[in-house]
């Protein structure tokens, strides 16, 4: 009689801990999953991308995990891969249409439209209300190429800063910037703003135009034009551009240069960097080195460090430390500061972002400031 009580104890206690290991599993695919669409919430599809690999390893016949892979690979333009991946999603849920849906878009995106309206005929043959299909067929609509989940927004920021100059009393530094951003052509993204910083005795408004393009799904550059009529302390016109090439999941090559005119005199800057990526971690780390020929033609050097993260939350964490040299009013001197700050995702839509920073400008003044800025995707 005992054992068999014995017996009966010990299965209850199997089936109780198998049923929490199984819930355990459940509980980590739910999260692997939040996790991810945090990520593409905010954009960070290369954090989307590592965490639902990781999951489709640990889950290989999970179809919705493959699902929202396949979409993540087609948000990063990797269209092979998210062509392959939700093919093997589809053999595994046949009759799912969200599936068939993300694989209409990504055939689509990929320039393949006759591939992208046999997925909507096959959607609209089995569910003519889907709500997928009047979206997609606004996309075809459009010019070859061009993706209407591309997105505008605008964005706003105010910053206050307490000023102690060497040898004068303490002052308060306004600063307010209003912009927006949105496509122009395929992979082509055009952003303006404009910048207003008063420092009590002298107003200047900077002004700023950048276009971002997208050269390949590992290639991207930029190229900025700014200008602030009538300058006090920023410059007169200046101009900068960049590239980024991905050399693996993990490594990224940088490389900046800028040319600025003051009136008087005019400073060059170039800054090679490199990024590496922990995407497990939802991290990565980027170095730069700063030269500067300034105004006297004399080459000048420093450093720039910053470290980027994402919580599971979605929210992105940010800190830096640099040591540079940079130009005001035409003079330039050694600059040392660190700086802290997060971007909030309050909705898809929404973005708070703060940032706190301390500099010290060798033989000029110190400056401790706080930034609070809004983004509203539209």
């Amino acid at each position: 009689m005992f054992r068999r009580t014995a017996e009966g104890a010990a299965l209850l206690a199997l089936l109780a801990s198998s049923a929490t290991a199984f819930a355990q599993i459940g509980a980590d695919r739910e999260t692997t999953i939040s996790e991810a669409r945090a990520a593409i919430a905010r954009g960070d599809k290369a954090a989307a991308i590592a965490r639902l690999e990781a999951a489709s390893i640990a889950w290989p016949n999970d179809p919705e995990v493959l699902r929202l892979l396949g979409s993540a690979y087609a948000y990063a333009q990797r269209y092979r891969e998210a062509i392959a991946t939700l093919r093997a999603a589809q053999v595994l849920a046949p009759e799912d249409l969200d599936i068939r849906a993300a694989l209409a878009r990504a055939h689509l995106w990929s320039g393949d439209r006759d591939a992208a309206r046999r997925e909507l005929a096959a959607i609209e043959a089995r569910d003519p209300g889907n709500a997928d299909l009047a979206a997609i067929r606004n996309q075809l609509a459009l010019p070859q190429g061009e993706r209407a989940t591309t997105r505008r927004g605008v964005f706003a920021s105010q910053s206050v800063a307490r000023v102690t100059p060497d040898n004068r009393p303490d002052r308060t530094w306004w600063t307010t910037t209003l912009g927006a951003f949105g496509p122009i052509a395929r992979g082509t993204t055009l952003s303006v703003e404009a910048e207003r910083e008063d420092r009590g005795v002298a107003v200047d408004t900077h002004l700023l135009a950048r276009v971002d393009h997208q050269f390949s799904p590992g290639w991207r550059g930029y190229l900025t034009a700014a200008a602030t009529p009538e300058a006090d302390f920023r410059e007169q016109w200046s101009i900068r551009g960049g590239i980024e090439a991905d050399m693996s999941r993990r490594v990224t090559l940088l490389a900046d240069v800028r040319h600025a005119d003051y009136g008087q005199t005019q400073v060059t800057a170039v800054e090679p960097g490199i990024r590496f990526g922990v995407p497990a971690l939802r991290s990565s780390a980027t170095l730069r080195m700063i030269n500067l020929w300034d105004e006297r033609g004399e080459h000048r050097s420093g450093w720039s460090a910053r470290v980027d993260t994402g919580t599971r939350s979605g929210a992105g964490l940010f800190a830096g430390v640099a040591s540079y040299p940079d130009t005001e009013a035409g003079i330039t001197r050694r600059v040392r500061s660190v700086f802290a700050g997060a971007a909030i995702p309050v909705s898809a839509d929404v973005t708070i972002r703060a940032t706190g920073e301390y500099e010290r400008r060798v033989d000029t003044y110190t400056r401790k400031g706080l930034s609070v800025g809004l983004q509203l995707r539209l």
